[in-house]
């Protein structure tokens, strides 16, 4: 962990910074994706429960844009550095964590291994961001840039 929080000087951006940025972009790409799919009506619903959680995929196309939106927004703004991003992205997973826990709950309760490992994945990278914005190198970084 140390590797992805130590950076050589104190304006270089700490090499976990740009991993949980990737992922941010990544789920905000799928969540666009997903929208187009949705729209031209070449997947149902149902498709896009592991994306948005908790029964929100059920809001359509629109749900998924708004995702995607701020998924990509929190993306390029903890590249650019902006305080307020950590904060939003720490809040944003740990949301994703209480919309998993029913469905890791369901699964586990059916028996379903691959949905268990999926939601568990989820919420095992949801804990590691949180925990690795949470790291006071990390929390300093992006506190020397206001905005």
């Amino acid at each position: 962990m140390q590797l992805l929080i130590s950076s050589r000087s104190g304006d270089e951006r700490p090499r976990g910074v740009a991993g949980v940025a990737g992922l941010l972009a990544l789920a905000g790409v799928a969540a666009f994706a997903f929208a187009g799919l949705l729209l031209l009506r070449a997947v149902p619903l149902s498709y896009g429960a592991a994306l948005l959680q908790g029964g929100l995929e059920q809001a359509g196309p629109i749900a998924f844009l708004i995702f995607g939106l701020i998924t990509f927004g929190l993306a390029l703004a903890m590249c650019n550095r902006r305080s307020w991003s950590r904060r939003a992205t720490v809040l944003l997973a740990a949301a994703g964590v209480a919309l998993a826990v029913p469905a890791i709950s369901s699964a586990v309760t059916d028996g379903r291994a691959f949905a268990v490992a999926r939601e568990g994945l989820q919420i095992i990278v949801r804990v590691a961001m949180i925990y690795y914005l949470s790291q006071e190198p990390v929390r300093d970084w992006f506190a020397s840039r206001r905005l």
